[in-house]
Parts: structure tokens; sequence; C-alpha cells
């Protein structure tokens, strides 16, 4: 972890540095490494927001699928099985495997 936050300081450095080396010969070195460096920031949050903000929407719109869903087939949202014969739903799983086999014995 240490390695890679170091590899990032490094290449933001050199990045700040190649940036400022753009910017004319008129504006003093310190001032050309702010403005550059404020740039990067700027860019680099935007992306970041961008991305968040995409993994936000996606998943809203997943949840509000999937409530649409559970609105449109309420025996999904109940989460407990009602066999055919119209048993009790808590029922044992067990209980229910061992009525099924004596029924057929």
């Amino acid at each position: 972890m240490i390695a890679a936050v170091q590899t990032a300081w490094r290449v933001g450095t050199d990045v700040v540095e190649a940036g400022s080396n753009f910017v004319p010969g008129s504006v003093p070195r310190p001032i050309a490494r702010i403005g550059v460096t404020f740039a990067a920031v700027s860019v680099a949050i935007f992306l970041l927001k961008s991305v968040v903000s995409t993994a936000f929407f996606v998943l809203a719109m997943m949840g509000l699928i999937y409530l649409g869903f559970l609105a449109m087939n309420p025996k999904e949202a109940s989460g407990s099985r009602v066999d055919e014969t119209g048993g009790n739903p808590s029922e044992d799983p067990v209980e229910e495997a061992r009525r099924i086999m004596e029924k057929y014995k």
C-alpha cells in the first residue's frame, strides 16, 4: 500500500512538473506549479464525482426496478413458499418432505 502511494506521489509530481513546463517562462515556477496542481486536482475531483454520481444513479435505478418488480409480483415479496395444495407457508421443510414421502409409500 505504501509503495502504491509513493508511486502515485512520484507520478503526481512528474505530472505537475511536466505541466508547469507548458506555462510560459514569464510566470514564476512556484506559481505555475500551484496553478497546474490546482487544475489537476480540479479535473481529478470532477472525474471522481462523475464516477460516484453514475454509480449512485445505477444503484438507485436498480432499487427502483426491484421495488417495481416486487410491487407487480406480491408472491415474490413475501419470501415464503406456498405449495400448490395451499398448505401453511410457515411449515418446516423437513415435515413437508416427510409428508410427501408418506403419500407415495
